[in-house]
């Protein structure tokens, strides 16, 4: 899906909206007041974008205004969504006082339940978590919006992929570093709870694209060394690519499945060098501080969140098995600069 969005005035718009379906109508779904939703099918002819092959017939525009969606001029909040897909295109609130940033959070773990996006989420109009779960030319799209400057990302993200128009964007760029062996202990376990839902035949689709990963975590002896070496001596290539160095490959891989070498760790430090502000999660209160004074936010600390103790005690362990350095030995010695980096910084504070 690809869309392009034009603010003409207050509550005046046009818009056009190339489905992945491209035979299909584009609808959008436009709900006003939080009370009143309105469902509106496409009637505007974009020629162009039936010649550049993105949709089959053209007729995927619309001309938004209180007359073709009638009480959009009176509503104080509106937001404007894909019918289909349920993404967000535009937001307005006009009694809302928003942050004037675009900030773009990379958040490469596996959960990304970290408090500080919570604490981000109601200082922007338009926030998209989870942005590694959507397709390339949507989220291209996404991260180029021009019509607003105030916009939150946040996911795990390939920065070279999309770099010219994230640079275009202006965006600030933040990052949490967490220490590697409890990133891979939670991977893991998030791999051991996948192979558990696989095994009902109506979930089973959820682990489709990776049932060589959960095979191999599902079959893990976790309360062993000696089993857990003999494990990762016969990881499979799609199982360590998965688990492999996910700080790094964020920071320094252009496509998705890209074979990493000692050079991505270099590309990772230069793309580190241009982020704003940078974090290490044993100096939760100096990254939160760094936070708020870049964005001027306002407000009291946002406590951590304390990672569960058996993520800790099986980090403990694979610490202490040889053949899962190749998995972490780059994210090692990156979290190890940042970490050396903020506590001198710190101290000196």
């Amino acid at each position: 899906m690809r869309f392009n969005f034009n603010v003409v005035g207050p509550a005046s718009f046009e818009l056009w909206i190339a489905p992945d379906d491209m035979r299909r109508t584009p609808r959008i779904r436009v709900v006003m007041d939080r009370a009143r939703e309105t469902v509106i099918e496409a009637w505007v002819h974009y020629p162009q974008l039936k010649e550049f092959g993105w949709h089959a017939h053209g007729i995927c525009g619309f001309k938004l205004d209180g007359q073709s969606c009638p009480g959009l001029d009176q509503a104080a909040r509106y937001d404007i969504f894909d019918a289909d897909t349920n993404i967000l295109l535009y937001r307005h609130g006009s009694d809302a006082a928003h942050r004037p940033a675009r900030v773009l959070a990379l958040d490469y773990t596996i959960h990304q339940d970290n408090a500080a996006r919570d604490m981000l989420f109601p200082e922007f109009a338009m926030a998209y978590f989870g942005i590694h779960d959507i397709h390339y030319d949507l989220l291209r799209c996404i991260i180029d919006i021009k019509y607003s400057d105030s916009l939150l990302l946040q996911g795990s993200v390939l920065l070279k992929r999309y770099e010219d128009v994230i640079q275009a964007g202006d965006y600030v760029k933040t990052i949490l570093v967490v220490d590697p062996y409890v990133e891979l202990a939670k991977r893991i376990l998030y791999l051991r709870r996948m192979a558990e839902i696989g095994k009902d035949p109506v979930q089973s689709w959820r682990v489709d694209h990776l049932q060589a990963p959960c095979a191999f975590a599902a079959g893990l002896d976790l309360g062993s060394v000696s089993a857990l070496r003999k494990g990762f001596d016969r990881i499979d290539l799609e199982t360590f690519s998965w688990l492999e160095n996910p700080l790094t490959r964020d920071l320094s891989c252009g496509f998705p499945g890209e074979p990493m070498k000692p050079g991505h760790w270099t590309l990772a430090i230069d793309a580190l060098s241009r982020f704003h502000v940078i974090g290490h999660q044993h100096f939760w209160g100096a990254y939160t501080a760094m936070l708020a004074d870049v964005l001027q936010l306002q407000g009291p600390a946002v406590p951590e969140r304390r990672v569960p103790e058996p993520v800790l005690e099986l980090a403990e362990t694979l610490s202490r098995v040889k053949n899962t350095l190749g998995l972490v030995e780059m994210d090692i010695n990156l979290s190890d600069k940042v970490y050396t980096i903020i506590e001198n910084q710190w101290e000196k504070a």
